[in-house]
């Protein structure tokens, strides 16, 4: 984005924010009354919370808590509408997120053809050499193929094409492969001499030249071509900030940061911007980025701040749908490949060994069950247990059945995305076959019964932020669509209770943050979701029409449709 683009988004989103949150939107004392879930089993539902100074000082009745409110206190009747403690976005991407909201939105388009006609709108109104960037493609979700493919990918002839003078980059949904064309190839000097990265895959047609498709860490060659700056990147978190609050969400895990967005959101933190609770996992990929951090204390927010960053994020494997998901044995689609390692598990053992010194969180990326495998090793010869080190495994998407103990005796926390198995299982058993989706893939409930602690997130962008979609996924275990009766492996649902925890108290505890947040109790900061509808009594079908309409974070709200 060029200079005066960011500084127009930065004062757009800027602005944006000032609409949501306004003096007018906080009270010293605010009661909130109605149907009101607290995630706390102690004292499960309520009619009525007094919150005082931004924290809860009375959870119970209603005429107790007029009572403890005094007289000029404001008063918020919910009606039909439900209160829930603040949705928890455990896993996400939050510069990514922003960027996705103003970038080309490719997540609905079922056809290549449709993405091209995209990228010829957009070549056409942007000025010679301005990088056009999209995400969200997912060639598994195509109505039909394109007419070039090369290991199943489309090529990069037709982008070229359309834009011969704009480098554009094109993310796929799951964030672990990408689609450049030839004028991105040139800028990047990239062709059939380049290395391929440690960890990457360069695919190549049979002529030996690339076809525009690059793999895990070959991504980064177009790193010069994508990379934000400071204020590019404070403008898009600022603007998927105020999409968050929009769907009910009041604290995110940011997984995996580099130093510009760290440097954008302690700016953010600094000056007051930042209202979203934010848990930084800082990214591990970027050595020098680790040594600093690890050399230091984590920071951790305060009364003052809403910015953490106390965990480091590696990723061992890449996603099922570029089949760089590190596989046990070969892909059942694609015999020829068994998936990607993407990071040196000696280097994990020593960052897990080094995190002891100032009580670092590891979270390590593993999607395929070699990866989970290579993980929990690690932690096993890691000498993490010896504290509360609450290690997490971020998706733990495919399992042998052996590794679930392991889960549970290493005190490793599976840091699940119920709306993956929603929108991936249709085409996943392709890539795996029956046998191992049936017995490893999505396997909540076998998790749950080994005592393995469960956190629930989205993936965004990967997958579109909504928390209520990710409810339906993890109470039905269907398509958005309601497909197949009756649900995908029906005996690993969980149930509407054990979904609300695993969407905030587990995903505070998940950071350390349960005596804070992740339920609504006496103490804790005040952080509410409400919805105009009864997530836990609505009816399946009914599930998906529920609508956050209000977001209360530390007792003011921040974004309200009531």
């Amino acid at each position: 984005m060029a200079k005066h683009g960011a500084r127009l988004f930065f004062a757009l989103f800027f602005t944006l924010l000032t609409v949501f949150i306004t003096p007018a939107s906080f009270a010293d004392t605010l009661v909130v009354s109605g149907t009101i879930y607290t995630g706390d089993d102690a004292n499960s539902k309520v009619e009525a919370v007094v919150i005082k100074e931004g924290r809860f000082t009375f959870v119970g009745d209603l005429a107790t808590a007029q009572s403890k409110a005094g007289k000029d206190h404001r008063h918020i009747a919910l009606g039909a509408a439900t209160a829930y403690p603040g949705f928890i976005e455990s896993h996400g991407h939050l510069s990514s997120l922003g960027e996705a909201i103003t970038n080309l939105d490719l997540n609905s388009v079922d056809s290549y053809q449709t993405i091209v006609g995209m990228v010829a709108d957009a070549a056409a109104k942007a000025s010679p050499g301005q990088v056009i960037k999209g995400r969200g493609w997912h060639q598994s979700k195509w109505s039909k193929e394109p007419s070039v493919t090369v290991d199943g990918f489309p090529t990069h002839r037709s982008l070229s094409e359309v834009s011969p003078n704009n480098p554009v980059f094109l993310g796929h949904a799951n964030g672990h492969t990408a689609l450049v064309n030839q004028a991105a190839m040139d800028a990047l000097n990239l062709n059939y001499n380049t290395p391929t990265p440690e960890g990457g895959v360069i695919v190549k047609d049979a002529k030996g030249d690339p076809t525009g498709i690059l793999h895990e860490n070959a991504i980064d060659l177009a790193y010069p071509l994508i990379a934000l700056s400071k204020e590019s990147s404070m403008a898009a978190i600022l603007a998927a900030q105020a999409h968050a609050f929009q769907w009910g969400i009041t604290n995110f895990h940011d997984a995996g940061a580099g130093s510009t967005d760290i440097e954008a959101q302690r700016a953010l933190d600094e000056s007051k911007q930042l209202k979203l609770r934010v848990y930084t996992m800082v990214s591990a990929q970027d050595e020098a980025l680790t040594e600093y951090w690890l050399a230091r204390p984590p920071l951790i927010a305060d009364d003052n701040s809403r910015l953490t960053i106390r965990s480091f994020k590696a990723v061992m494997d890449g996603a099922l749908g570029s089949r760089t998901a590190w596989l046990h044995q070969p892909y059942t689609d694609d015999p020829g490949t068994s998936g990607v390692q993407t990071f040196d598990e000696n280097r994990l053992v020593d960052i897990m060994n080094r995190s002891n010194t100032h009580g670092w969180q590891i979270n390590t990326h593993a999607i395929g069950d070699k990866a989970n495998t290579v993980v929990l090793d690690a932690i096993d010869k890691a000498s993490l247990t010896e504290r509360d080190h609450r290690s997490r495994i971020e998706h733990s998407q495919h399992l042998v059945p052996s590794d679930i103990e392991r889960f549970s005796r290493l005190g490793v926390i599976a840091s699940i995305q119920a709306i993956h198995m929603s929108s991936d299982r249709p085409w996943a058993i392709d890539r795996l076959g029956k046998e191992r989706i049936e017995s490893g893939a999505y396997i909540w409930r076998d998790l749950l019964n080994a005592g393995v602690h469960i956190a629930n997130g989205t993936d965004v962008p990967v997958e579109p932020i909504n928390p209520i979609a990710n409810f339906y996924a993890s109470v039905a275990r269907k398509t958005l669509k309601g497909l197949p009766e009756g649900g995908f492996e029906s005996d690993q649902k969980l149930s509407r209770e054990e979904t609300l925890k695993s969407m905030t108290l587990w995903n505070a505890y998940a950071a350390f943050e349960e005596a804070e947040v992740g339920s609504i109790s006496v103490g804790k900061r005040a952080d509410m979701t409400i919805t105009d509808q009864n997530l836990m009594t609505v009816d399946e079908a009914g599930i998906l029409a529920t609508k956050p309409i209000m977001t209360i974070v530390g007792g003011e709200v921040v974004f309200s449709s009531m």
